[in-house]
């Protein structure tokens, strides 16, 4: 029978647990989290990953509110991603937690679709993965080419769970932001692309004002395209001159045009008895002719 902890015996295993734990960690059962959940967000704050302070509310409500496994799903996946360039940890946190339930919501649709189909596919990738709905990280840029240029060009790289944002603006800039013409679109990027390649290349057409390379959560790599701002039109025409149907890889080539600001406006709740005629006539009060 194991011995007691008084009298100099051993232990019990709950005051070993106990001193493992962050002074925070007493802080999150307060605060109404599932003792697992608080158990998991505490050894992240151990790794020095992420401090409590960290975090809102808004981030702790949601972990507070979410299926408690599927939170300790979410809090391995954040612990297992690379934090480097993320300034802000807890939007950061609540995007995982979004990407989370919107893969989960889609497996679930596509369950109900294709039923045994997606049996055989869970199956799959529950085997090859361990956890079906784990979101993968990407096999990311080239850390050290990406170190060179932050540390070359003094800008800082800023990453969310929806994009990549290199810059804006530069460092010691003075004047107003730049104007339209200045922006230019790349699509027909490779999905497993980063900035590391895409940097060197739009530098070479004139002085960027940032760039924005947008991610896609569930898989971990790029969308395909990408926003580039310079100073200057100057800057944005030479990088469609120099780079619209450039090959960057074997069987890829980028398109890169001028961005085209998005002149749509979505309108809801329109009443089903306006005719087109009165909805215009009501728009018309209110524009320039």
């Amino acid at each position: 029978m194991a011995e007691g902890n008084e009298g100099g015996g051993e232990a019990t295993v709950q005051q070993v647990e106990d001193s493992e734990r962050t002074e925070d960690y007493q802080k999150l059962i307060d605060y109404g989290l599932n003792e697992k959940v608080a158990v998991k967000l505490d050894e992240i704050y151990q790794q020095g990953k992420l401090k409590h302070e960290d975090l809102d509310e808004r981030a702790l409500d949601a972990l507070k509110e979410f299926p408690v496994e599927g939170a300790v799903t979410v809090l391995k996946q954040f612990l297992e991603s690379n934090l480097e360039h993320v300034s802000n940890k807890s939007a950061y946190l609540c995007g995982v937690m979004k990407t989370y339930r919107q893969r989960k919501q889609y497996n679930y649709d596509f369950k109900n679709k294709y039923g045994k189909l997606m049996k055989v596919h869970l199956h799959t990738a529950t085997s090859t993965s361990g956890d079906s709905l784990t979101l993968n990280p990407g096999k990311g840029p080239n850390k050290e080419k990406l170190k060179a240029i932050i540390d070359k060009s003094g800008y800082t790289l800023d990453v969310t769970t929806g994009q990549r944002k290199y810059g804006g603006p530069p460092p010691n800039w003075e004047g107003p932001a730049p104007g339209p013409g200045c922006e230019v679109f790349c699509g027909k990027i490779p999905k497993d692309l980063y900035e590391d390649e895409l940097i060197p290349l739009f530098e070479n057409c004139g002085t960027v004002w940032d760039l924005r390379l947008m991610m896609d959560p569930l898989t971990g790599q790029n969308r395909g395209y990408a926003f580039v701002t310079f100073t200057t039109r100057e800057a944005a025409n030479e990088a469609v001159k120099q780079l619209d149907n450039y090959t960057i890889r074997d069987n890829a080539t980028l398109k890169v045009n001028i961005s085209i600001p998005n002149l749509r406006l979505f309108v809801g709740n329109i009443p089903k008895s306006k005719s087109q005629e009165e909805i215009l006539e009501e728009f018309s009060k209110r524009t320039a002719e």
